[in-house]
């Protein structure tokens, strides 16, 4: 099957070009299963024993390579439009993802969704490239889950949006996090899922879509001068020089007159972007919140 795709593209001397590319499907695409009655098994990769496989999306991908490199994990789905997506975003997590799909002993299958007839959609208008992206990832899985009704498939998505619109699909979706809970038998997954930047404002259980469009703030923004020199006089602020404990960075200390004491700094969360030498003010937690050492930021 033939589509064309086209767009108009303005030229540096202001001539509009039309540009058509064509773009073709195919039904011959295999699934990798080799329990499967339809597509040619003569060289399937999956485990015949398996009873669930692994569909991922782009976000556990990027940020969630250190629990995937794990040998726990085998028989995963990698559906092609989130090699394109990972290849574009990262190029040190692409390679260690080619590296997982070249080696046999771990059966990641990189199914070519993007090229598949039954697999590949066309862009809703008004619909954002990477919401179009998710969506291919769910028909991949749904398609998969269609084709091969005797075995369980998982989707795991860190993107709270997209995991519910599979759940409402008919789709098993799981974040990272539940994923890791999910297998028991191995707790060494949960010491390798990556936790949001500030987990006290989420859930335990629900991780957030770390793209870059959906980011969130890791560090507290700056004070205006105002508000720093009226908490100075206040007592409520103290100034002084940071240094930075020279075996462990993410330790400092600030010595303060106005404090009449060191000011211990316990991360680089509380250290707010600041580096040694900087002159900066800092105010102090309450005292049941100090430190051992002393007053902590």
């Amino acid at each position: 099957m033939l589509r064309s795709k086209s767009y108009v593209r303005k030229t540096r001397r202001g001539k509009v070009l039309k540009i058509v590319r064509e773009h073709y499907l195919r039904t011959d695409i295999w699934c990798g299963c080799p329990s499967c009655k339809l597509c040619d098994t003569s060289k399937a990769l999956f485990d015949a024993d398996v009873k669930e496989y692994v569909v991922v999306d782009t976000n556990v991908v990027l940020h969630q390579m250190d629990m995937l490199e794990n040998h726990a994990i085998n028989d995963v789905i990698v559906p092609s439009i989130v090699r394109e997506e990972v290849k574009h975003r990262n190029v040190s997590v692409y390679n260690r993802l080619r590296a997982l799909c070249a080696d046999p002993t771990r059966r990641f299958f990189v199914f070519s969704n993007e090229f598949h007839q039954e697999t590949y959609v066309e862009r809703a208008p008004l619909e954002s490239p990477n919401d179009r992206n998710d969506r291919a990832i769910r028909v991949c899985a749904l398609w998969y889950q269609k084709h091969l009704p005797h075995i369980s498939f998982v989707l795991v998505t860190n993107d709270k949006a997209n995991m519910n619109k599979a759940i409402e699909a008919g789709l098993k979706a799981q974040t990272a996090i539940m994923f890791a809970q999910s297998r028991s038998n191995q707790p060494q997954l949960l010491d390798l899922v990556a936790r949001p930047q500030n987990e006290e404002d989420s859930d335990e259980e629900e991780q957030v879509d770390n793209r870059p469009h959906k980011r969130r703030a890791i560090y507290r923004d700056h004070l205006p001068l105002s508000e720093l020199e009226r908490g100075m006089r206040e007592g409520r602020f103290h100034q002084g020089t940071l240094r930075t404990n020279r075996y462990d960075p993410s330790k400092a200390v600030v010595s303060s007159e106005s404090a009449g004491h060191s000011i211990h700094i316990k991360d680089h969360i509380d250290m707010n972007r600041t580096v040694d030498g900087d002159r900066v003010v800092v105010e102090l937690l309450p005292e049941d919140q100090w430190g051992p050492e002393a007053a902590t930021l």
